[in-house]
């Protein structure tokens, strides 16, 4: 088992950061840059999972002081969720929940969340664009830079635009491959909604339909079938569903930090 897992399960601007055995100097590194990442698009709330910890180390305890000054200045906290006796000691013996006030301990994962009082998620969009997308791979790169550059006034930071850049890349690519009819011809929809908190980007096809079922071998030298894996990475949420021309709809979402320049960009 993975040393760590991080989702969003606790919506836009909390992640769970579920640990499991020994959490010291040879994880915390990786652990940090994982949650920095998630911190830098938008994440301003942590929820460390304790329960299957079994050892925590100084590291863990500098890993929490870094969290500490990362989420405070945006209002932010911390929770250190369902800590077992032996790592609850330690926690207590080092004084950061009682000296730091953004840091609070919690049973569990789902009294954390609740403690939290996260805002609803912002339904209604700011802005939307469509984009008609010829089935050709030779527009692929013409149609990446041109969705980049209309959500670049939403001010994500260049690593989440790159991101977004490669998955989107991926859900184009699978509506070309998978989408298009056998003739290679035929048209793809993009749509860009822009909401508060996130943006979304949805890629319509009109073929014969697509699950979005993860088919990738075990084979690390495979030559194909990794988009899906890339979008599911690289992206908060991937939905598969049915598109309005017949084919299959892709939506890609990445949340974000702040409003600059959302409410100035003309639908």
């Amino acid at each position: 088992m993975a040393p760590f897992e991080i989702s969003r399960d606790g919506g836009p601007t909390a992640c769970i950061a579920r640990l499991h055995g020994d959490i010291d100097i040879a994880v915390v590194p990786s652990l940090r840059a994982a949650l920095d990442a998630e911190l830098e698009c938008g994440c301003i709330n942590v929820v460390l999972d304790l329960t299957d910890v079994t050892y925590a180390d100084s590291s863990a305890l500098g890993l929490i002081v870094w969290l500490d000054h990362k989420v405070r200045p945006s209002g932010g906290r911390l929770v250190l969720a369902g800590a077992q006796t032996d790592v609850a000691r330690v926690l207590e013996l080092s004084g950061l929940v009682s000296l730091a006030a953004s840091i609070s301990m919690s049973s569990n994962v789902s009294a954390a969340l609740e403690g939290l009082e996260l805002p609803a998620t912002p339904t209604s969009p700011l802005w939307q664009r469509e984009i008609v997308v010829p089935a050709d791979v030779n527009e692929l790169a013409t149609v990446r830079e041109s969705i980049c550059e209309i959500i670049a006034p939403l001010g994500f930071p260049d690593s989440a635009i790159f991101d977004i850049k490669v998955a989107l890349g991926e859900a184009l690519a699978n509506a070309i491959r998978h989408g298009a009819p056998d003739t290679g011809q035929g048209e793809i929809l993009a749509r860009i909604v822009a909401f508060a908190d996130r943006v979304t980007l949805e890629i319509m096809d009109s073929g014969a339909g697509f699950d979005g079922r993860h088919t990738t071998s075990e084979d690390v030298y495979a030559p194909n079938g990794r988009g899906i894996m890339f979008m599911r990475a690289l992206m908060d949420r991937v939905e598969f569903d049915r598109s309005e021309l017949g084919g299959t709809r892709v939506t890609l979402t990445k949340h974000r930090m702040g409003t600059a320049g959302a409410a100035s960009h003309n639908s």
